[in-house]
């Protein structure tokens, strides 16, 4: 083949593939929280920065509270990330041990454990689900959430997220420190219908009308504290690129300690397992098999590109009879003149 041939091939992959890689991409707005999803709801980002940002280190891995505390008892940062939809139940007792030991506990979900809202009495007003037609026709609207806890170490500040990324609050206790709030008509009335006007908080804070819009509360508990967080959604890949001032605030609560997040209380998604050539690349000879046989279909494509022709028959050239002719001709007339000298002797 000639080497235009062999040119044009190459030129067109090269454009197939950047076609192909400029074409948008279609989305999945499903909350995974998977560390391998790199969708708007997956955590590949969230792990990525925080495997960075953590001084005492940041792994993810899939053990519940059970196993980790009978794993080790030294006091470590847990991180839980749900949506409502758990994989299995989290056991309460654990969960208030390991807190008592010295670990602080960042708990994200939508729709808390009921059995640990009453042991903690805390109330959750789940109200909302992400629909992402909803958040297409709503356009970019956005709410304001208010970090007003730890003053100590932060000034209050405002965030501006979108609503249908809050998907419930919370009802502040006398013992629990409200870290961040937002403005949530729904929530209000789910306060004036459940909290008393003896309350705590209803004495110590004059806006009564803002008592059911906390969306992170610190509690307390033995040595280590359980951070509550009714916003998980905010703390995925599209949540922390869109806001990772509130999401790095709530972290670094935890940043003293070794970081672990546990994927033990949500459905499997993991991407990377679900991927039939998981298996091939992670061994060396299956992923060099693998790839010569990529290589033997690109050959064999290149190869039967061309434009095939049937194959044209060589002919032969007509036979040249005049000098045969001739030859007859001369044979005979020697014939004949040798007859006629023998005849007259």
């Amino acid at each position: 083949m000639s080497r235009k041939f062999w040119l044009s091939v190459i030129a067109l992959l090269a454009l197939m593939l950047v076609l192909e890689y400029q074409m948008p991409r279609r989305f999945q707005w499903e909350p995974t929280f998977a560390h391998a999803d790199r969708q708007p709801f997956g955590c590949y980002v969230f792990d990525s920065i925080f495997s960075q940002e953590m001084p005492h280190g940041y792994t993810v891995c899939r053990k519940s509270l059970s196993q980790l505390a009978l794993q080790d008892t030294s006091p470590r940062s847990i991180v839980i990330l749900c949506s409502g939809f758990r994989r299995e139940q989290i056991n309460v007792d654990t969960l208030l041990a390991l807190a008592q030991r010295g670990c602080r506990i960042l708990y994200a979900d939508s729709y808390l454990d009921h059995q640990l809202c009453d042991t903690l009495h805390i109330k959750c007003d789940s109200h909302n689900y992400f629909a992402f037609k909803d958040f297409m026709q709503q356009g970019h609207q956005r709410d304001t959430i208010f970090w007003t806890g730890d003053t100590r170490h932060y000034q209050p500040t405002a965030f501006l997220v979108y609503p249908q990324l809050v998907n419930a609050c919370l009802l502040d206790t006398a013992d629990a420190e409200p870290l961040a709030r937002i403005n949530d008509k729904e929530g209000i009335e789910f306060a004036k219908e459940y909290i008393s006007k003896d309350s705590p908080f209803m004495k110590r804070d004059p806006l009564k009308e803002k008592v059911a819009d906390i969306v992170a509360l610190s509690y307390p508990v033995g040595k280590g504290e359980i951070v509550f967080v009714t916003t998980p959604l905010l703390m995925t890949n599209y949540g922390i690129l869109d806001s990772p001032g509130y999401v790095h605030r709530l972290m670094n609560r935890l940043k003293d300690l070794p970081v672990v997040r546990t994927e033990a209380y949500m459905p499997n998604y993991d991407m990377a397992e679900s991927s039939p050539f998981r298996e091939f690349l992670k061994r060396p000879p299956l992923r060099w098999a693998l790839y010569l046989v990529l290589l033997g279909i690109v050959l064999f494509m290149g190869f039967n590109a061309r434009r095939r022709q049937r194959a044209i028959p060589v002919e032969q050239p007509p036979h040249n009879y005049q000098l045969d002719f001739i030859r007859h001709i001369g044979t005979l007339q020697f014939m004949k003149s040798a007859h006629k000298s023998h005849e007259s002797h």
